[in-house]
Formats: C-alpha cells, sequence, structure tokens
C-alpha cells in the first residue's frame, strides 16, 4: 500500500512540475510576443513621423497612429489638437475646422531619440546655432516650475511658405544640460541681450520641432495650443507602448 501511494505522489510531482513548466514557458512566449509587438508598433511610430504634414485630413493621421490619448477643441470650433503620447516622443496634431492639419509638432522623451527635422536639415539634439540665425519668431520665459524657449524660422519658397519652430519644452529630454536665458520673459517686442542669445543658442539644444501651415502665421490658428506637449498634461498622460 506504502509503495502505490509513493508511486501516486510521484506521478502528482511529476505532473504538477510539466504544468508549471509549460506556464512558464507559455508565460516567457506572451512576455517576448509582447516585448516584440511593443517594439515594432514604436519603430512604426517612429517611422510614421516622416509622413505627416500639414495639408493633411485629420481622417489620415488616425489611420495611421489611432485614437489620440487627449484632445482639445476651441470653444467656436475652429482649431482642435490631438495629443499622442508613445514610449520617445510626443506628438502633436493641431487642425481646423475642415480636419485639415494646420501644424504638427515632435517632442523627444528620449536622448537616443534624434528624428530629422523637415527642410531645416539636422536633427532634434543638434544645437539651436547649427540650424542658423535666421529668426523671424522667439518666445522664452519661466514659471514657478519651468523655463521654455521656441524660435521660428521662415525659409520662403524652399520651405513652401511654411513656419518651421524649434523649442526647448520642459516636458521632454534634455540633450543639453540646460542654460536658459537671464530675463524672466523674451519676445520679439523683448529680444533678449544679442551676445546672450547667441550664447543660449550654441550651448542648448531643442528637444521640439514644430511644422506649420502653408502660409500660415506665428500669430494664427498654427500656434493656438503653443509649440509641443503642454508641461502639466505631460504629467499625468500614459505612454502608448
Amino acid at each position: 500500500m506504502n509503495k502505490i501511494k509513493a508511486i501516486f505522489l510521484s506521478v502528482v510531482v511529476l505532473v504538477c512540475g510539466y504544468f508549471i513548466v509549460t506556464v512558464g514557458a507559455l508565460n516567457s512566449l506572451f512576455d517576448l510576443y509582447g516585448n516584440i509587438s511593443d517594439g515594432f508598433f514604436q519603430k512604426k511610430a517612429e517611422d510614421n513621423i516622416n509622413v505627416i504634414y500639414t495639408g493633411a485630413s485629420i481622417k489620415y493621421i488616425e489611420s495611421i497612429f489611432g485614437a489620440p490619448v487627449r484632445e482639445e477643441h476651441s470653444e467656436d470650433g475652429e482649431v482642435n489638437e490631438y495629443v499622442y503620447s508613445f514610449k520617445k516622443f510626443y506628438l502633436q496634431i493641431v487642425y481646423n475646422k475642415n480636419n485639415r492639419v494646420i501644424f504638427y509638432s515632435v517632442t523627444s522623451k528620449d536622448k537616443s531619440f534624434h528624428p530629422k527635422i523637415p527642410y531645416l536639415g539636422g536633427e532634434l539634439g543638434d544645437s539651436f546655432e547649427s540650424f542658423g540665425n535666421n529668426i523671424d519668431y522667439l518666445k522664452s520665459g519661466y514659471s514657478s516650475k519651468f523655463y521654455q524657449y521656441e524660435e521660428g524660422h521662415y525659409l520662403g519658397f524652399p520651405g513652401n511658405y511654411r513656419n518651421f519652430y524649434l523649442s526647448y519644452n520642459p516636458s521632454g529630454v534634455e540633450y543639453m544640460e540646460l542654460k536658459p536665458l537671464t530675463d524672466i520673459y523674451n519676445d520679439n517686442d523683448s529680444y533678449p541681450d544679442d551676445k546672450e542669445l547667441i550664447e543660449f543658442r550654441k550651448n542648448n539644444a531643442p528637444n521640439t520641432f514644430g511644422i506649420g501651415d502653408v502660409m500660415g502665421s506665428h500669430d494664427g490658428p498654427e500656434l493656438f495650443y503653443g509649440i509641443g506637449m503642454e508641461y502639466y498634461d505631460a504629467r499625468d498622460i500614459p505612454d502608448k507602448d
């Protein structure tokens, strides 16, 4: 009788062991599949930055990136915003009442992420200075929690009459250690000291680029929601990974 019990217990142990090993193997397989799937999705999102353009339909954007993690609509319905959050970057899309994209921006969250910037050449992580000195829009300032800097470049015909924007956005990564301008606030009417601006642009790098609409304007609807991810919203939004 004891011999039968011993054989029975051995069988139970073997079956349990087999079950545990099998479940563990399946979990590892599912984890591997999940990691591969997430990695593929992230790489696809990064690659698809290159197919965004102002003038596109918002339906086209949705077909590529899916539903946004956040959306905003002006009271009159004239200007609307989609925000996406991926592992390495935020994507901001602004569109008008005709569902036409009039502005988009990319804000990097990872030092290893260096997307190329359309028309301007170079990539995020290069110094502001490397994009040239033809600045026709500037805005910078401090809040109690962060510092933000923005500049605009207009290329005329070579840029298809769009405005191109570079920014240090506090929601993004620091490619270089931030050395901000000393004035509390600067804009086109309250310009920083020339020498200080030269040093700032030499020693700091944009983590955000934005592309405006054809024949758009700094004072028009393309900057209605600002350039890049809003700092306080970024603290609550999860990555789509």
